[in-house]
């Protein structure tokens, strides 16, 4: 049985409720797993510029000395929690900049992040920071809305378009299925305006393919096939109506003939989804 093996998981975090909640989803993974957590905290540069007043005559706390006192303090918590320990982290300059360094600096092997987070800031992970980091981080990235009904994931949604590394997702998908004892529901999305012939029986091949592998791998499964037109929308749709709670796509952006979750479909799935949603880069 195939399950996920991770060593780090990165959580981002504004001490907002969504952070939180993207924290417990975390947590739950790693003691799955067995893996470690590292808790970071951006100072946005211009916050810390401003900081709390204080100079060095002041010799009060700085704002990065209660940032700290902050993480300690949620580290604290999660450990009485689930009994392991958190490693903190503070970094100072851009969001997403300074989450996918930290990602590739401690070699991460997921990003877990809210997409609600509001502290200070509105929308702190909202929008641009969270779909950048989801574009730029070499790592898959797990988003959370606050909606989410229970930790962990039963029912798993796994889009197919006609990229070329749509299938890609799937040998994770396996992992999340065998670690979390989830079912997989395998859904392939073609546009009502593709009615090349050669184009639409490449399709039907490739989801007798995946439909192939998925069973090999001894997976609980359904597989479906719609059309559609906006394939975001779709998507969320079918993932409410399979009651599924987490949804794996790719963050690769392709042509919109070849590819539906370029950009603009990617970005809407990961900002409005209120299911948490797993980008994954292409391996190439």
């Amino acid at each position: 049985m195939e399950k996920l093996i991770l060593k780090r998981i990165l959580i981002p975090t504004d001490f907002s409720e969504t952070a939180d909640l993207a924290l417990l989803h975390a947590a739950d993974m790693a003691k799955r797993v067995n893996a470690e957590i590292i808790l970071l905290h951006v100072v946005v540069s211009y916050a810390y510029k401003a900081g709390t007043g204080n100079t060095d005559a002041d010799k009060g706390p700085t704002l990065t000395d209660l940032v700290e006192e902050k993480l300690s303090l949620k580290a604290a918590e999660i450990k009485a929690q689930f009994d392991f320990d958190i490693i903190t982290r503070v970094a100072v300059g851009a969001i997403r900049d300074e989450v996918v360094k930290a990602a590739e600096e401690t070699g991460s092997d997921v990003i877990v992040l809210g997409t609600h987070g509001v502290s200070g800031i509105k929308e702190f992970f909202m929008g641009s920071n969270a779909f950048r980091i989801v574009s730029e981080a070499t790592c898959p990235v797990l988003s959370v809305q606050v909606t989410p009904r229970q930790k962990g994931f039963k029912h798993i949604l796994v889009p197919i378009d006609n990229s070329f590394h749509s299938r890609e997702k799937l040998n994770l998908a396996i992992r999340f299925a065998h670690t979390y004892d989830a079912q997989l529901h395998i859904c392939g999305l073609r546009s009502h305006d593709h009615d090349d012939h050669d184009l639409n029986t490449r399709f039907r091949l490739k989801m007798q393919q995946v439909e192939e592998y998925v069973a090999e791998h001894k997976v609980a499964f359904s597989i479906t096939t719609l059309f559609c037109s906006n394939i975001a929308k779709t998507t969320m749709e079918f993932a409410a109506e399979k009651n599924a709670d987490l949804i794996i796509i790719m963050n690769v952006q392709e042509s919109n003939t070849t590819g539906f979750f370029m950009g603009p479909y990617a970005q809407q799935i990961v900002n409005h989804s209120t299911i948490p949603v797993l980008s994954i880069p292409p391996a190439s």
